[in-house]
């Protein structure tokens, strides 16, 4: 017997609960849902870029985002109407551990709601420091590596339109 995937919040374009859903469900309807972000740079100020795992519904073989996730049933304390700025963060936290086994401060950078095109989550986005030693999660992550901005920019592998997003704003406003 299988145990069931944890279910994500369905929510509105101004992050507001609709309902629960599983994530096949959440992914193959592309519904709005909630999803934390993190870029972790290392202390030469290089970001930290995973590989997508080759079986990964989404995206599979992308560079991707330091960290990502869902936010998740369990994320919430008591509904999902609870203090959502605490639900993110302790869903970020919970994210450092699982993809690259590490514990770091976070610092929240900026809320992005759905992009056309590029992602359909509402995303709060946060930055960590740390030079590991880290620990990809195998189900997760093929590869990790440390990019400079202009070997990102040059960088001709497939990467995650939210990669190319993200970081286009973060060097635009001076998080990295």
């Amino acid at each position: 017997m299988t145990t069931p995937l944890p279910r994500v919040a369905v929510v509105d374009d101004a992050d507001r609960f609709v309902r629960w859903a599983e994530r096949p469900e959440v992914h193959r309807d592309r519904l709005v849902h909630r999803s934390v972000h993190i870029l972790v740079i290392d202390s030469a100020g290089r970001l930290v870029i995973q590989l997508r795992k080759r079986d990964k519904l989404t995206y599979p073989l992308h560079w991707d985002i330091s960290c990502s996730g869902h936010v998740e049933e369990p994320d919430y304390l008591r509904g999902p109407d609870d203090d959502l700025d605490l639900v993110y963060e302790g869903c970020a936290g919970r994210e450092l551990e699982e993809e690259l086994g590490i514990h770091a401060e976070l610092t929240f950078l900026a809320h992005f709601g759905p992009e056309p095109g590029v992602h359909y989550e509402q995303i709060h986005l946060y930055r960590a420091t740390s030079d590991g030693p880290f620990t990809a999660q195998a189900e997760e992550i093929e590869a990790l590596r440390s990019v400079t901005p202009a070997e990102l920019d040059a960088l001709t592998d497939p990467c995650t339109g939210s990669l190319r997003q993200i970081t286009s704003v973060a060097r635009a406003r001076g998080w990295w």
